[in-house]
């Protein structure tokens, strides 16, 4: 199957399995997130109604709503899910992404200043940011940013571990049900790419990232350890469709370099705009025919 196929059969996928408990920690996610179910629902795009029916058990989250709900508490899709999902590797801070949601409305002021430097980080750049603004974005004072962060270099590396949580996210909520790997690593390749406001909106913090270390001292440890995580997530399936004798024979590692190198620099051009969006795709779906896929598997 093509690599725009896989990404467009996946995309209809209208419910998402896990354990009961989903609703259970759902519902602790909301509350003592100081939360309202009807705040969330909205946050969620979502009718109240049928938000309560998946809280209660008696529908499911599918994957859309899932990535919304974590994003509207602040939780992530693995801890909704009860840990029950592997397919993605374990985020820079796993502590942390495996923990209950903080409590209380400081807590939930910290990740409005979050999200709102992310969103203006990301659209306008670091340099063109002012704490005002992010103030003014999340609807808070300048004193109240200046409370939970020292300054905009902090506020850039807490939106940077925004954007990686946001891609360990997408990737739980969507892969979890795919088992060929063969479709799971064309589906993980198409929700990796910058195709889309909020794809593009992360890929604009990693390009600011990668502009940074390049002019300071490389080897940021926050940096390094999501690159690996998502590295290693690339490994993991390519390791797996080899033993299942659905990818070529290979080294793991030096296939795994080269298809993320690979997509680092088509998404750089996507986002310049020396390419277009179908041109990625038919680019990424080549070389997984040329170089990773077998035919006679």
């Amino acid at each position: 199957m093509r690599y725009t196929q896989v990404a467009r059969s996946v995309s209809r996928m209208s419910e998402i399995s896990g354990p009961p408990r989903v609703g259970e920690r759902a519902k602790e996610a909301i509350h003592s997130g100081g939360h309202s179910q009807r705040s969330v629902a909205a946050q969620m795009g979502l009718d109240e109604t049928k938000l309560s029916k998946s809280l209660s058990g008696q529908r499911r989250f599918n994957a859309e709503e899932l990535l919304a709900l974590a994003t509207a508490t602040g939780v992530t899709v693995k801890w909704l899910l009860g840990e029950q999902s592997h397919v993605s590797a374990t985020p820079p801070r796993p502590a942390a992404a495996a923990a209950p949601p903080a409590s209380g409305e400081v807590a939930m002021r910290r990740r409005m200043v979050v999200e709102a430097a992310w969103t203006l980080f990301a659209s306008r750049g670091f340099d063109a940011v002012r704490i005002a603004d992010i103030a003014e974005e999340a609807g808070v004072s300048s004193a109240s940013v200046h409370y939970y962060f020292a300054g905009k270099q902090e506020l850039f590396s807490a939106a940077l571990s925004y954007s990686v949580k946001l891609a360990f996210d997408r990737q739980i909520a969507w892969l979890s049900d795919i088992a060929d790997p063969r479709d799971r690593l064309t589906r993980l390749l198409e929700l990796q790419s910058p195709i889309g406001r909020t794809a593009r909106l992360e890929w604009s913090i990693w390009l600011q990232t990668w502009s940074r270390l390049a002019l300071e001292e490389p080897g940021n440890e926050d940096y390094v350890s999501s690159y690996r995580r998502w590295s290693a997530t690339v490994r993991s399936t390519i390791a797996e469709g080899q033993e299942q004798g659905r990818f070529r024979p290979g080294d793991a590692d030096a296939m795994t370099d080269e298809l993320t190198s690979l997509l680092d620099g088509l998404g750089i051009k996507l986002m310049t705009g020396i390419l277009d969006a179908k041109t990625l795709r038919r680019r990424i779906s080549d070389y997984l025919d040329r170089a990773v896929l077998n035919r006679a598997g």
